[in-house]
């Protein structure tokens, strides 16, 4: 049976997560920069908004996963954590939208990356590692 070679350090994320995240940063600086080309700077800093915003949700939600499934330790400051990112979230684009500071178009246009980012960092990043012990009972 092959052992896993390289270990993952506690509070680093997988292969797979940092490639999303990368992706995912990329898509918003894509999109950020088509919408300067195109429509100019308020709806590219719009996009931008949105895109920054959109990896940060994912890295805490990813740091806030890996807690729980990880099952280290105490969770329940993690799930603090996550109810305070969700209002959080919502009060930052209550805010950006209520102070008209940036189009709601191009707002989410930027949140939009996370999806494209996640695709493509899942389909072209690498893969996580298989499990060394099946299941009990289980063969393949």
């Amino acid at each position: 049976m092959k052992q896993r070679q390289v270990k993952q350090r506690r509070g680093t994320l997988d292969g797979t997560m940092r490639a999303t995240l990368i992706s995912v940063a990329l898509t918003a600086v894509v999109l950020s920069l088509g919408a300067l080309a195109s429509y100019g700077q308020r709806p590219a800093l719009g996009v931008a908004l949105g895109g920054t915003m959109a990896v940060i949700n994912l890295y805490v939600f990813a740091k806030v996963g890996e807690a729980f499934l990880g099952k280290r330790g105490n969770a329940a400051p993690w799930a603090v954590i996550a109810v305070v990112k969700l209002c959080a979230l919502v009060g930052a684009v209550w805010l950006i939208l209520r102070t008209g500071v940036v189009p709601p178009l191009a707002l989410a246009v930027g949140f939009t990356s996370l999806v494209i980012g996640i695709t493509v960092g899942s389909l072209f990043g690498p893969k996580p590692p298989e499990d060394e012990d099946p299941t009990p009972g289980m063969k393949g």
